[in-house]
């Protein structure tokens, strides 16, 4: 399950579907189905392929097999769990266990921010198993939640992912495609103990644990640590627990040693075909290669699993079963972050008891389907490019029949018995499972099986303490190997900006995971306007959540960075269509070292040594301008020239996923340090210190409104340069106000900002009325500001701010229309 956990939209295990679907896509779905049964036929094929390819591997040499061990025990350990890995107890007949599953999928276009939720779904079953009976679920409670667009029906359909604790040939490790394989495949992940696995990983042993049974016995747990030859995606890193006695996994905590590059992968197994292709005598298929112009759209493109966490508990005084499982991780596709979470309990009512098991429908599957068309026939690497569209044609023509009989025995099940039964094999076509499903779905959302609510945290379900507790076992002492892989080049999309410095600005990254969690980076740009080279090289070190990293730059820096991303592509976007630039720019030079959570609400650090410069606006370009508009970019400030050394700590929270309740954005900032200026006067060098903070609380309004506030504010003690002043004006401040200059009626060394917005609620795209207040300036003037700047207007927000849409108009001090389009709003 895991191995395509972070790919399972892509791999159609798990289908979404935002709307409601209208008379035009009823129309369509019989084309949607055929492609998307084309897309499951050609997926079941190559995994059919790989199953008959030779599995390739490391041949394990003396040497490497007397260096994969630290100590004699882990040599022992390893033995005996390999062993119990692949071992059937014929002594478990049976179990009636209840399951819970819960799929959490979050989008946003910064690693730090508000946590937005894209959906969540989750389903609760009871699960029955018997040796050389099958598997039997019934499907008790299943719901799904998109919560910025709760009026928008919407689907998320889980197809043959109802978790099944325990079958014979159960991957324990809840990783790659469920089945427990003897040997290592490098077509697939690479499981640390199945048989050649010496040749990646090395292994020692660790702490131990005694457990006392109510009976008096003892059970002795051992602590496996296994660490990867080199940070390579197919490999994990983690702690893995087994009882001594037995070699039956108990718990463990892993992550994979390095993120997947999926063009890296998709790069190998085009050349992979090519080669194919070439021994068929025949010419690759072009179709096979993506274009270059998606890599350029959708560079960089990443996945991560973070962190997995597995728990087993002893039931009947002797079998190991699952009872929680956890995994989070990440995706991202250029700009846009996917992170996501999987989480699964089990409670056994039963272990070996007397019920009987009722018999699994004979219903042809996907797989017996296909099976009976072509057999062992030719493999599909082995057919041309004419043969495979023929026999994905002939398999999607009889699928359709084969639904059809489907759906009239659905039909007489439900009439006679109010549900119906879908039959499915797993485990590699080897477990048959028979789902029974209520015909009427809606009882499914309502079920006491579920949580009263969808957005409960989940923690007596699923263990939090426990799982919180396994993940402290993957910190900075367990790491890959050193062994550095090949640098990974990255450019495209994601490295595109547009500001009124530097112009249209291109830039490329290179990246290279060294081992020991260690890695280095490097990124140069250029902008067509100043013809300036922004450069920087940084060395980090991670653990998976947490990076500390040293980095050298010469780069364009923005000095109200207190507020969105200028820099950021989205940013980038207002400036470029109509001259809408809200950043202050200064030249910087230094080196850093930063420390925080990879993502997610955290407190950042960075200590710092930089020298600052002034730069100019070095282009009028927009598009609005050369269409014949007066958009004209804003002066940008005069930075002082000076040298800074100083520390800074960042505090962002999100708390709350309901939309209808309340929901918590916080963001502190604190700075100080020393500035020498570029002066004879030595004098003028000084000390500074440098706060600010912000909040934004938001609930429903009933079930039709919704309303946010945020709050926020600042000071500075001998603030020695109006870059780091504080600002305000514009879409992240206020609106219908132009951002301010320093020392101006809307810029200075002290500010407070309050928004307040109205909106229409649970709607993919929310109509919202707001209204701006604030003030900027020396810090002496914070009892009698005079009249705040202010601005209104009214705006609509798409998914829950992820893109903002505001026409507001300015009432103090500039009376003025302005449109902004930006992302990743506050509400």
């Amino acid at each position: 399950m895991l191995a395509v956990l972070t790919l399972a939209l892509a791999f159609q295990e798990v289908t979404v579907r935002m709307g409601a679907p209208s008379e035009k896509a009823k129309a369509d779905s019989v084309r949607l189905q055929a492609r998307r049964d084309s897309i499951r036929y050609e997926a079941l094929e190559r995994r059919l392929d790989r199953e008959k390819r030779a599995p390739r591997r490391i041949a394990l040499t003396p040497e490497l097999e007397r260096s994969a061990f630290l100590d004699n025990d882990a040599r022992t350990l390893l033995l005996q769990a390999r062993e119990a890995r692949l071992r059937q107890d014929s002594a478990l007949l049976n179990y009636d266990a209840s399951a819970y599953q819960r799929l959490s999928v979050g989008m946003g276009f910064r690693a730090m921010g508000r946590d937005r939720l894209l959906f969540r779904t989750e389903n609760a079953s009871r699960v029955r198993w018997s040796r050389g009976g099958g598997v039997h679920v019934d499907l008790k409670g299943a719901r799904s939640v998109f919560p910025a667009a709760e009026q928008e029906a919407g689907e998320v359909n889980m197809d043959e992912a109802t978790p099944i604790p325990y079958y014979p040939g159960r991957e324990a490790l809840w990783i790659g495609s469920g089945q427990a394989r003897a040997e290592v495949d490098e077509g697939e992940l690479i499981h640390p103990i199945a048989l050649g696995a010496e040749a990646y990983y090395r292994y020692a042993t660790g702490d131990s644990l005694t457990i006392t049974l109510p009976d008096g016995r003892a059970i002795r747990l051992r602590e496996l640590r296994i660490e990867p030859r080199r940070p390579e995606w197919k490999l994990s890193v983690g702690s893995f627990w087994f009882d001594v006695s037995t070699g039956q996994l108990v718990r463990a905590a892993y992550r994979l040693a390095a993120p997947l590059d999926i063009w890296g992968i998709v790069d190998d197994e085009v050349a992979r075909e090519k080669q194919e292709a070439k021994a068929r005598g025949e010419k690759p298929d072009p179709d096979d290669e993506p274009p270059g112009w998606v890599k350029g759209m959708m560079t960089p493109m990443q996945a991560q699993l973070e962190a997995v966490t597995i728990e087993y508990g002893l039931y009947g005084g002797r079998f190991w079963l699952p009872r929680a499982q956890y995994a989070e991780g990440w995706a991202r596709a250029s700009f846009m972050r996917i992170p996501f979470k999987m989480e699964e309990g089990f409670k056994y009512a039963s272990v070996n008891g007397t019920d009987s098991m009722p018999t699994v429908p004979a219903l042809m599957t996907r797989r017996q389907l296909r099976d009976s068309l072509f057999g062992d026939s030719l493999k599909w690497s082995e057919l041309t490019a004419d043969q495979r569209k023929q026999r994905i044609a002939r398999l999607v023509e009889a699928d359709s029949t084969r639904r059809a009989r489907l759906a009239t025995v659905r039909t007489d099940d439900c009439a006679r018995t109010g549900y119906y039964t879908r039959v499915e094999t797993r485990n590699e076509n080897s477990l048959v499972t028979a789902v029974r499903i209520p015909c009427d779905s809606t009882v499914l959302a309502t079920a006491k099986e579920l949580p009263p609510s969808i957005y409960e945290p989940g923690e007596q379900l699923f263990g939090a303490g426990e799982r919180d507790a396994l993940l402290k076992e993957l910190d900075f002492s367990l790491q890959p190997v050193w062994a550095p892989m090949p640098v990974r080049l990255s450019y495209g999309l994601g490295h595109t900006r547009f500001n009124r410095v530097e112009g249209l600005s291109l830039g490329a990254s290179a990246t290279q995971q060294l081992g020991r969690g260690y890695s280095w980076d490097a990124t140069a740009r250029l902008g067509v306007a100043d013809l300036v080279p922004n450069a920087e090289l940084g060395v980090a070190r991670t653990n998976g959540r947490t990076t500390w990293r040293v980095a050298g730059y010469h780069k364009l820096a923005v000095a109200n960075d207190d507020w969105g991303s200028p820099l950021s592509f989205g940013a980038s976007l207002g400036a470029l269509l109509y001259g809408r630039d809200e950043g202050y720019y200064y030249r910087t030079t230094g080196l850093q070292l930063t420390n925080g959570l990879n993502r997610g609400g955290a407190t950042s650090t960075r200590l710092f040594v930089e020298r600052h410069a002034d730069v100019a606006n070095e282009t009028r370009f927009n598009l609005s301008r050369a269409l014949g508009g007066g958009s004209e970019f804003a002066p940008n400030i005069q930075a002082v020239d000076a040298t800074l050394a100083g520390v800074a700590l960042r505090d962002q929270r999100s708390a709350g996923l309901d939309p209808r309740g309340w929901r918590l954005l916080s963001d502190l900032r604190l700075e100080g340090g020393w500035a020498a200026f570029d002066s004879v006067d030595v004098s003028l060098s000084r000390g500074y210190a440098r706060v600010a903070g912000e909040a934004t609380v938001s609930r429903g309004l009933g079930e039709r409104l919704a309303a946010a506030l945020t709050v926020g504010g600042g000071t500075s003690a001998n603030a020695p340069l109006p870059q780091r002043g504080f600002f305000l004006g514009g879409a992240q401040t206020v609106r219908g106000q132009q951002l301010g200059a320093a020392g101006g009626v809307t810029g200075g060394e002290a500010y407070w900002l309050t928004r307040g917005e109205l909106a229409l609620s649970a709607r993919a795209v929310r109509p919202v009325v707001f209204g701006d207040l604030g003030w900027a300036g020396r810090r002496a003037d914070w009892q009698h500001p005079g009249r705040p700047i202010s601005g209104a207007g009214i705006g609509a927000s798409v998914l829950d701010g992820l893109v903002r849409l505001d026409l507001a108009r300015g009432i103090y001090p500039r009376k003025q229309m302005r449109l902004d389009l930006y992302v990743e709003a506050r509400f």
